[in-house]
């Protein structure tokens, strides 16, 4: 706070030290020693205080369209007394110097109405832009504008004498588009001055909420001064272009720095009692503001906090980032986050536990699951070769009762042990399938027919397969054939199979030369399966032959 004063105080001091040097200038000048030289400087004096606090504005004044406003202010303000050098220095012809006085009139009413569209922005959003009707109030500062600068036609503002052999500004009078124009500028000051006090929120003493009046005020008495010709006042602030400009700037700054208009003169005071532990840095890491809540942070650290954020403890992090010229820095707390990420990893730990005893019971069910399917499979097998198994058991027994016997048992217990083994290879592959190959059945043919040849008899399989076929028909002919096989066996002496299947129609054929009636393979439970499922079923033959078929197909391919 004080090495702000401080550079407050300086910068006043100094500008105040230049006003009294131009208007020692002035005084020099108009004694008539260089008086042309001593103008300029004292022009330049006034043009470079303007332009120092139009740029001064724009880095102080926080509200973007304030910003502008008073921005425009400070350029017309150099624009009127840069006009006003031109007139009394570089300018000789009467008319021009006229019509250069007349354009006096242009900041002199635009200034006041750009402190109305000040005032309008204040308390507004960046992107905030001015309502369409405070555009018509440019019509009135316009339309006086254009009466000042065609008095010539009409004298409606200045009158001259009326036995002047040229107008000058020397010798003139008042009418009353003069006093419209006074009233206009009373008018937008009082205005904008209204606005801005409505508008304020800064929790200030009325005395300096009302600082700005003091301007305004010494700015009417200095123009009724003018006008009645107070000498003086002439004396003192013969300038009127310097004087006006001089209060016109003292009321935007009054209204600046009691907080009527916002601006960053006491970010640093802020920012340094705020509790934000922040620090902002020149591009070589010198401090420029530093919060007093920031720990001392070496500048190795900075740099390093530039690459990525460090962290200083367990529970503290520094950020960095680059503004414009410079880097700012600040030190988020992570004690909650540090708690949240504790909670997170214990909540991780007990989740992979329950993971862990949950994959182990899926495991179990998985395993259990294949064992009751294993299970099944092999009850269903056992249960459906079950009359096979019985048989081969007591072809076994007889066979190690009676040895004689045995070479003449070899043949049913080979058909059998073939059946046994082809049928429970049918019973897996029709678990998870509707269909099969049909070149499956023709394997489990084939196998039988060697067995039954193995043990004597003369067999011939001749197939043609392609495509699939429904499981069950598969398992009803090797049921059937088994059947069939199993009456005819003892005194079976040929056999004959033939075995088509194009994936819509399947057919068996046996050509057995046994003694077996075709009345008995009739009443075997392997046709009546086949009847039942719908599998066309004829036997034929007689004295020693039999020829049995057995059609299945689709409904549309159907005998």
């Amino acid at each position: 706070m004080l090495k702000r004063n401080r550079a407050r105080l300086w910068a006043a001091a100094a500008a105040a030290l230049l006003i009294l040097a131009a208007m020692v200038c002035r005084r020099v000048g108009s004694s008539g020693y260089q008086r042309m030289v001593m103008g300029l400087i004292r022009s330049a004096i006034y043009l470079g205080l303007a332009a120092a606090w139009g740029i001064s504005v724009r880095r102080r004044v926080m509200q973007a369209q304030a910003r502008r406003y008073l921005s425009a202010g400070a350029a017309a303000m150099v624009f009127w007394i840069a006009i006003r050098t031109v007139k009394y220095f570089f300018v000789h012809g009467a008319a021009a110097a006229r019509l250069l006085w007349y354009l006096y009139y242009l900041p002199l009413l635009f200034i006041p109405l750009f402190a109305v569209f000040a005032a309008f922005s204040l308390g507004q959003p960046e992107d905030f832009r001015p309502k369409g009707w405070t555009a018509l109030l440019y019509l009135p500062a316009a339309a006086l504008l254009l009466l000042v600068l065609t008095n010539d036609l009409h004298q409606f503002v200045f009158f001259f004498p009326p036995d002047a052999a040229e107008p000058t500004d020397h010798a003139y009078g008042y009418a009353a588009g003069y006093w419209l124009v006074i009233g206009w500028i009373g008018l937008c000051g009082v205005t904008a001055l209204a606005v801005m006090l409505a508008r304020c929120r800064v929790p200030r003493s009325r005395t300096v909420l009302w600082l700005p009046t003091v301007p305004m005020l010494l700015a009417a008495l200095y123009a009724a001064a003018t006008v009645f010709r107070v000498q003086a006042v002439r004396f003192i602030m013969g300038d009127v272009t310097v004087s006006l400009c001089l209060f016109f700037a003292a009321f935007f700054e009054c209204c600046i720095q009691c907080g009527l208009i916002q601006s960053n003169t006491c970010y640093g005071a802020l920012f340094r009692a705020s509790t934000l532990c922040a620090q902002i840095t020149d591009r070589r890491y010198a401090a420029s503001y530093v919060s007093d809540a920031l720990p001392d942070i070496s500048p190795a650290l900075m740099r390093q906090a530039g690459q990525a954020p460090v962290m200083l403890n367990e529970n503290s992090r520094l950020f960095s980032a680059a503004i414009r010229n410079g880097h700012v820095l600040w030190i988020e707390d992570m004690t909650e986050e540090g708690r949240l990420l504790r909670e997170l990893q214990e909540t991780g730990r007990q989740l992979e536990g329950e993971n862990a005893l949950l994959l182990a019971e899926n495991q179990l069910k998985e395993k259990k699951a294949r064992i009751d399917a294993q299970n099944r499979l092999y009850d269903r097998i056992t249960g459906e070769i079950e009359p096979q198994l019985n048989k081969l058991t007591a072809l076994i027994e007889s066979a190690r009762a009676d040895a004689g016997s045995a070479p003449g048992l070899l043949a049913q217990i080979g058909v059998l042990g073939a059946y046994i083994k082809r049928r429970s290879n049918l019973v897996l592959l029709s678990e998870d399938a509707a269909e099969m190959p049909a070149a499956e059945l023709a394997y489990c043919l084939r196998e039988s027919a060697d067995n039954l040849e193995s043990a004597g008899t003369a067999c011939a399989c001749w197939t043609d397969c392609a495509g699939s076929m429904d499981t069950g028909t598969a398992l009803r002919l090797y049921d059937f054939f088994e059947a069939v096989i199993e009456a005819a066996l003892p005194s079976l002496r040929s056999l004959l199979i033939r075995l088509t299947a194009n994936g819509r129609r399947t057919a068996l054929r046996l050509m057995l030369s046994c003694a077996c009636p075709p009345e008995t393979v009739t009443a075997l439970p392997g046709c009546r399966a086949l009847t039942e499922a719908g599998v066309f079923f004829k036997v034929t033959g007689g004295s020693g032959e039999l020829c049995v078929d057995a059609v299945s197909a689709k409904e549309d391919d159907a005998p």
